[in-house]
């Protein structure tokens, strides 16, 4: 059959477009958490060649515990950290304050802004210690996490969940949880046993791995985001317990298979908050949340944007924001800082409204207009199209890097 010459250039393009539909890679993440497993320690165990997994990303220092003294502060125990993790909120915002099951997160979880994103794409939960999946039980009940297994401690159990439904399911989010570095930390401390609990999990993750790399293998298509760390440290020196504010407990660290940005690889050396050897300039538990949304190309909705962290791939936001009510004064100052000033918009945003426009040459604002508000409000800053919200308790004084 002899085609029309306008039939034949439009059927051209209708396949360009199907070919250039079919090369674009489809994006997907697997996150890992590694419960209790200190970041010198792991150091030590990458030198030693026993965490060969790990040691073959790209591996940074990060803090947990919020920041000393203000609503963010946490106990660095399970419970807060994997729930900040897995929303990009600290503790004001999402409640979980303890390892407690009764809990339940109150803030948007990593898994409910996806699948609001793409309700047809299918996120997991398969952790060893059961009481993750307690705090997100709404997540679960309200079908934002498709798959949630329980392993109640046996990390083995986690290994052969993640391997068949990276090798046989259709995954787009999966979260998988690893509990032995913690139970051999509070049973023997840093001993001998602690590092081989590093190791047996490191090889652990090799088996997950080799289970992607198999499933990249039958799926070119899929370009996966890899994401390695830890709840929290642990104290000094016996390595047994957690949970205070001290520089050990709220190290921790972010192993990433992707390059990051400068949030992740160039940590400010004087950051506003000094404590703790200038941790607070690396960066935080609560940036994982926004890296992972990010790269599944979910769009933030200003008008209800919440989270405390930054994107650790692509542009970067404002970076050490504050937000502290002034003493005796019905006002809000905000301050925070960016790269080299270039003209470049900071729009504010107060409770999903905009109430400024500023450039980045500008690194500080006074919100006045507060005498008629109460209770908490968030403030959401915007640059290079990245956002990051601090929440300010009325009649409190509060501030975060």
């Amino acid at each position: 059959m002899n085609y029309p010459r306008i039939t034949w250039i439009a059927l051209s393009l209708s396949l360009a477009f199907t070919a250039q539909a079919s090369d674009t890679p489809v994006h997907k993440a697997l996150l890992i958490g590694v419960d209790g497993m200190q970041y010198q320690k792991l150091q030590k165990a990458i030198q030693q060649n026993m965490a060969p997994t790990i040691a073959s990303l790209k591996l940074h220092k990060s803090y947990t515990g919020g920041v000393l003294g203000t609503s963010t502060e946490q106990l660095t125990v399970s419970g807060p950290g994997w729930t900040t993790i897995l929303t990009g909120s600290w503790v004001d915002r999402h409640q979980v304050s303890a390892n407690d099951e009764a809990l339940r997160n109150q803030a948007p979880s990593l898994f409910k802004q996806f699948k609001l994103a793409f309700p047809d794409r299918k996120t997991a939960s398969i952790v060893s210690w059961n009481v993750i999946n307690a705090h997100f039980a709404e997540d679960i009940t309200q079908g934002y996490i498709d798959l949630a297994v329980k392993c109640s401690g046996v990390d083995p159990c986690v290994v052969d969940n993640v391997s068949h439904e990276l090798e046989t399911g259709q995954p787009d989010l999966l979260f998988a949880h690893f509990d032995e570095p913690d139970i051999t930390g509070h049973r023997l401390g840093f001993t001998p046993e602690y590092q081989q609990a590093i190791q047996t999990v490191d090889a652990q993750l090799g088996q997950i791995l080799l289970a992607l790399q198999r499933r990249e293998k039958a799926h070119p298509e899929e370009d996966w985001l890899v994401i390695v760390l830890p709840d929290h440290g642990r104290h000094l020196p016996e390595g047994k317990d957690h949970g205070q504010q001290t520089l050990s407990e709220k190290t921790t660290f972010i192993a990433m298979n992707k390059t990051g940005n400068a949030q992740l690889r160039a940590p400010i050396v004087n950051p506003s908050n000094p404590d703790f050897k200038g941790l607070y300039g690396f960066a935080s538990q609560a940036d994982i949340s926004p890296t992972v949304l990010a790269w599944l190309g979910v769009k933030p909705d200003l008008t209800r944007y919440t989270m405390d962290g930054l994107p650790l791939i692509g542009p970067v936001g404002v970076r050490q924001l504050t937000a502290q009510q002034l003493p005796d004064r019905a006002q809000v100052n905000l301050s925070w800082r960016t790269e080299t000033p270039t003209g470049k918009p900071v729009q504010i945003y107060r409770d999903g409204q905009p109430i400024a426009r500023l450039t980045d040459h500008e690194h500080s604002y006074v919100d006045n207009d507060i005498q008629a508000l109460k209770g908490p409000i968030n403030y959401t800053l915007v640059f290079n199209g990245v956002p990051v919200s601090r929440l300010v308790t009325l009649h409190e004084q509060t501030s975060t890097p």
